[in-house]
């Protein structure tokens, strides 16, 4: 079975056998031709509407090629919201458009919870703007799903920078703790502090 093949016949899996997801193991040992016809396949599913998967493998099948026709269909409005969160994710590792934060931002306070983790999760962590402050701290604030809120803590202290390295084990757990507390002025005050730190 050649390289494309196998590409092909990822499609055709279902449910757990696609459990590792489409990976660079598919591209590797593709011919120069195959990683065309690779990208001409996932362009024709990305603009139907595309996926998380299908973005990430037109970018890993060719990222030069995929900034433009993905850009092109992520400002139309034409991609599904996974594919928009993956898009922006995949277009800001190449060129650090501040535009794009505004995607992750937007599916933060979406009602469907797997839409807020991966948006979260997936959202750049170089630099704080306050309108991603905000909602990380909207979503800290009130967020009733465990993972999603993991991932907006992880994030805000990836962002500011903060670690058990960078300011101790004993600060970094009660840092944490205080943003995940149930109790509404020990949440405000781990954000004063943070603030304070990272001044």
């Amino acid at each position: 079975m050649n390289a494309y093949q196998r590409f092909i016949e990822f499609f055709s899996m279902c449910n757990k056998e696609r459990l590792d997801g489409l990976s660079e193991s598919y591209f590797e040992p593709m011919t120069r031709e195959e990683r065309l016809k690779a990208f001409n396949y996932l362009l024709k599913l990305v603009e139907q509407g595309g996926s998380e998967e299908t973005i990430n493998g037109i970018f890993m099948a060719d990222s030069d090629r995929a900034v433009e026709p993905v850009t092109k269909l992520l400002e139309s409005g034409a991609l599904n919201d996974e594919a928009q969160i993956a898009a922006a994710w995949n277009l800001y590792r190449i060129r650090e458009d501040d535009n794009l934060i505004s995607i992750f931002i937007k599916f933060m306070s979406s009602s469907d919870r797997r839409l807020r983790e991966k948006a979260a999760y997936y959202v750049p962590a170089d630099k704080l703007t306050n309108d991603l402050k905000d909602a990380l701290h909207g979503m800290i604030r009130t967020e009733t799903v465990r993972l999603a809120r993991i991932h907006a803590v992880d994030k805000l202290l990836n962002i500011y920078g903060i670690s058990e390295e960078s300011v101790g084990e004993k600060n970094f757990l009660k840092i944490y703790r205080g943003l995940h507390s149930e109790d509404v002025a020990k949440k405000e005050a781990t954000f004063t502090q943070l603030d304070e730190l990272y001044e």
